[in-house]
């Protein structure tokens, strides 16, 4: 198998968090590309300088309603190799777990809106502090808005969950997350080139979707209906076959559930109690398994 089969292979079997560090290192890969090329061939569609100006996220309301597509593109556009790579490092050692605990559907959502919150509280922050808006229009773009809500969603879910920070450090997951906004909080008025707000933006949105999970609240619904009817899929097939099943067959499947259940439960205890880390591959396997029926 070739290291190209081996690839597809990853991103295919992988999960929703797998897929999303792929498309990141693929659309990096592919605009470094583009950009030389509109570099060396002296190309400037539209009188942009930078092809990135095109699919990044602007300050200007103006420019923001040119160009919509941008919400989500500029959560997949890096500026740098470290600038992917910082931020593709901290979503690979939380969205796995994520995913396995709030399953595919929350991680996927989690990622884009916490994105989608971040570019809109940029938006409105950038044109409402005299601060920002003197500096003029500044396209933002990276995927630390979205792997902030993500972060700050673990933390949530699994606040006592510990990691060894530099391989040194135990410490709480609710602690560095803490640590983590304190930083972007204190940094609003810096002029560094970070964009503060969307990273509170996305922090917001991984605290608010992950509270209202535990109660049993999906307010990420109207996302997935969307990605549904785009994707042209409909419930009545399946709203079929349930009424076609017998009673035996019903019963074997709530009983089925239920044992899921338990086992999920007593997994999820586990972690709370010792860690993620003390699982074994089983229950890691068996956790990421019945994800996939959430």
């Amino acid at each position: 198998m070739t290291l190209l089969d081996q690839l597809k292979y990853q991103f295919k079997s992988g999960g929703v968090s797998i897929k999303i560090i792929y498309i990141n290192v693929f659309v990096y890969v592919l605009f470094l590309i583009l950009g030389n090329a509109f570099a060396l061939m002296k190309w400037n569609p539209d009188g942009i300088n930078n092809i990135d100006d095109y699919f990044s996220f602007n300050s200007s309301p103006l420019i923001f309603l040119k160009r919509p597509w941008t919400i989500l593109t500029y959560m997949f556009l890096h500026g740098s190799f470290w600038h992917i790579f910082n931020n593709m490092l901290i979503y690979f050692f939380t969205a796995r777990m994520y995913e396995d605990l709030l399953g595919k559907k929350s991680a996927l959502s989690t990622y884009i809106i916490g994105g989608f919150c971040g570019a809109i509280l940029y938006l409105i922050t950038q044109n409402l502090f005299p601060l920002f808006r003197d500096m003029g229009d500044i396209p933002m773009l990276g995927a630390s808005a979205a792997v902030m809500a993500v972060f700050v969603g673990l933390a949530t879910y699994t606040p006592n969950f510990e990691v060894m920070l530099f391989g040194i450090i135990k410490i709480k997951m609710k602690y560095l997350a803490i640590v983590w906004v304190a930083f972007d909080i204190v940094g609003l008025s810096n002029s560094d080139g970070i964009a503060h707000f969307a990273h509170l933006g996305g922090a917001f949105w991984g605290y608010v979707y992950v509270t209202n999970f535990k109660k049993g609240k999906d307010i990420s619904y109207w996302f997935h209906d969307f990605l549904t009817k785009m994707s042209g899929l409909t419930n009545k097939r399946k709203i079929k076959i349930v009424y076609k099943k017998k009673k035996e067959e019903k019963k074997s499947s709530v009983t089925n559930f239920k044992s899921r259940q338990q086992k999920v439960d007593e997994i999820l205890d586990k972690i709370k109690l010792s860690g993620y880390e003390s699982l074994t591959k089983q229950e890691k396997d068996y956790l990421f398994d019945a994800s996939k029926h959430i």
